[in-house]
C-alpha cells in the first residue's frame, strides 16, 4: 500500500491501530487541545493525542450543553464524548484557547458527574494571551504545576532527564516535518497538500517514536509521489480549525496546489524547536509562547504577518486562502486584518466561513473555483485587471 494511502486511513479515524496496539501493551493516552506542551504529557508516560472531531455525524448531544452560536468544533467534540468516541482516552487536557473550548472543560466535568462520560481525569492548562516577561513567568509556573499534577495522577516522577528526553523526541519530529515542508518550495510539486494534512493528522494521533519512523518513510517516498495534474497556482492556506481534507482537494481540483499552510495542525504545530540546554520547563515555556501563534496571542499579529509574507516569498505563493468556523471571534478579527493587508499590498486573498462537517460544500467549491480562476487570469494575463 502507498504510504499516503496508509496515512489517509489513519487520519480518517479517531482511533487507529497504533493507538490500539499501545493500549493493549498498557500505554495510556491523553487527549489535548492546542498550546499544551506535549513533552510534559509524554514525560509522564502518556501518549499525546491531538483532540479532533473526525468521524462525527452530528452535534445533537453536544447541543444540549452548547448554544447554536458556539463553534461547531467544540459541539462536535463534545458530542463525540457523549457517544463514547473518546472512551479510549485516559485523560483530557483542556486549554483556554477561546471561550468555546475553555467552556468545554466546565461542561465535560459536569457531564462526567451526571452522565459518567469518559475519561475521569480532566485538567485545565492555563496559557497566557500575550507574550511578555510576566506571561513567561506565569507559563513556567503552569508547566511545573502541570508536571506535578500528572506525576501524582499517573505515578511517574517527571524529572528533568525525562523532560529532556521527550523534548529531543519531539524536536526530531519537528525537524522531520520541516524537511518535508521544505521540499514543497520546489516549483515541481511532488506532494499534494491534502496528503500533507493527512500526514499531520496521523502523526499527532500516534506514539511519537512511531510517528517519527513514519515521517522518515514519507520523506523517502516523496520524490516518487508526483502531483499528477498540472498545478500552476500555488496556494497558502491559513486559518482556524480544519479537519475536512476535502476542502484541500477542492483547491487541488482547480489546477492549484497547496504548498504551504499556517494551520494549528500544520505549521503552527512544528514551528520552532525547544532549546535542549538549560532548565526544561523554562525552555518549553519559551518555545510555546514564542512559536508561530494563532490569534489567541493578542500582541503577535505582526509576527504572524511576517510569517505569511516570508512564506509567500519562500514558497512563491500566488494566492492565500483563509478559512474560519462560524462564530469564531478570534479568527473573525484576524481575517479582517488579513483583508486589510491584502488591500494594502495586493496579494490575492479569499476568506471563507464555514461549519465543521456542515452543509454548503458546494458553495465553498464555487467560491474557490471562481477565486482560483481569477488568480490564474491575473497571473497569465497581466492586463486582465487593468
Amino acid at each position: 500500500m502507498d504510504i499516503f494511502q496508509t496515512i489517509g486511513e489513519i487520519s480518517g479515524k479517531a482511533y487507529n491501530s497504533y493507538l490500539q496496539a499501545a493500549k493493549e501493551n498498557g500505554a495510556k493516552i491523553a487527549g489535548y487541545f492546542c498550546q499544551v506542551p506535549v513533552e510534559v504529557i509524554h514525560a509522564a508516560g502518556l501518549i499525546p493525542y491531538r483532540m479532533r472531531a473526525v468521524g462525527s455525524s452530528g452535534t445533537a448531544k453536544g447541543d444540549i450543553y452548547y448554544s447554536p452560536l458556539n463553534c461547531t468544533f467544540t459541539r462536535h467534540c463534545f458530542d463525540r464524548a457523549f457517544r463514547g468516541g473518546f472512551d479510549f482516552l485516559d485523560a483530557v487536557i483542556f486549554m483556554n484557547g477561546c471561550d468555546h473550548t475553555r467552556r468545554m472543560y466546565d461542561n465535560w466535568r459536569h457531564a462526567r458527574k451526571t452522565q459518567n462520560i469518559s475519561p475521569d481525569f480532566l485538567y485545565m492548562f492555563v496559557t497566557p494571551h500575550i507574550v511578555d516577561e510576566y506571561s513567561m513567568d506565569r507559563y513556567i509556573e503552569e508547566i511545573r504545576k502541570f508536571s506535578k499534577c500528572l506525576s501524582e495522577r499517573f505515578g511517574t516522577n517527571i524529572t528533568n532527564d525525562l523532560l529532556l528526553n521527550s523534548i529531543k523526541l519531539f524536536n526530531k519530529q519537528r525537524r522531520l516535518i520541516t524537511k518535508i515542508y521544505e521540499k514543497r518550495k520546489s516549483m515541481e510539486a511532488t506532494v499534494k497538500g491534502s496528503d500533507i494534512l493527512s500526514m499531520m493528522f496521523a502523526v499527532t494521533a500516534m506514539p511519537v517514536d512511531t510517528a517519527n519512523d513514519l515521517l522518515e518513510k514519507i520523506d523517502a517516498s516523496i520524490s516518487d509521489n508526483p502531483v499528477p495534474e498540472k498545478a500552476d497556482i500555488r496556494v497558502l492556506i491559513t486559518g482556524g480549525c480544519i479537519e475536512e481534507i476535502d476542502i484541500i482537494r477542492i483547491i487541488e481540483g482547480c489546477h492549484a496546489v497547496v504548498v504551504a499552510d499556517n494551520l494549528c495542525v500544520g505549521a503552527r504545530y512544528f514551528d520552532m524547536e525547544v532549546d535542549e540546554s538549560g532548565d526544561p520547563a523554562e525552555s518549553l515555556a519559551k518555545r510555546y509562547l514564542n512559536k508561530l501563534s494563532c490569534p489567541r496571542i493578542l500582541n503577535a499579529f505582526d509576527a504572524r504577518m511576517k510569517h505569511i509574507y516570508d512564506t509567500i516569498r519562500d514558497y512563491r505563493i500566488d494566492a492565500v486562502i483563509t478559512q474560519k468556523l462560524k462564530f469564531c471571534d478570534l479568527w473573525g478579527v484576524e481575517n479582517l486584518m488579513l483583508k486589510k493587508e491584502s488591500q494594502r499590498t495586493g496579494f490575492p486573498l479569499l476568506a471563507l466561513e464555514r461549519e465543521l462537517y456542515g452543509e454548503g460544500i458546494g458553495q465553498l467549491k464555487t467560491r474557490i473555483q471562481a477565486f482560483i480562476e481569477e488568480v490564474h487570469n491575473r497571473k497569465n494575463c497581466p492586463g486582465f485587471f487593468s
